[in-house]
């Protein structure tokens, strides 16, 4: 793996990062757009998202762990 591979990826991963809190913000609204008031589901909204994001968070120090392994 090269540097620019590793940037690559690190782009990749954010970008994907970015799109989930955008993604976020627009779960936490109704088709209506009001804001969603009922805890319960603001949690199970949470920790979907908190999940697709540690994915993108694991494949960042995944990389870094391959690349090193490589010098």
């Amino acid at each position: 793996m090269t540097r620019e591979e590793l940037s690559r990826l690190y782009c990749i991963s954010t970008s994907n990062a970015h799109d989930a809190l955008n993604d976020l913000y627009e779960a936490v609204h109704d088709y209506s757009g009001n804001p969603i008031d009922d805890p319960a589901h603001i949690k199970s909204i949470k920790q979907s998202f908190i999940f697709k994001i540690r994915q993108e968070l694991d494949l960042i120090q995944t990389a870094c762990d391959e690349f090193s392994e490589l010098l």
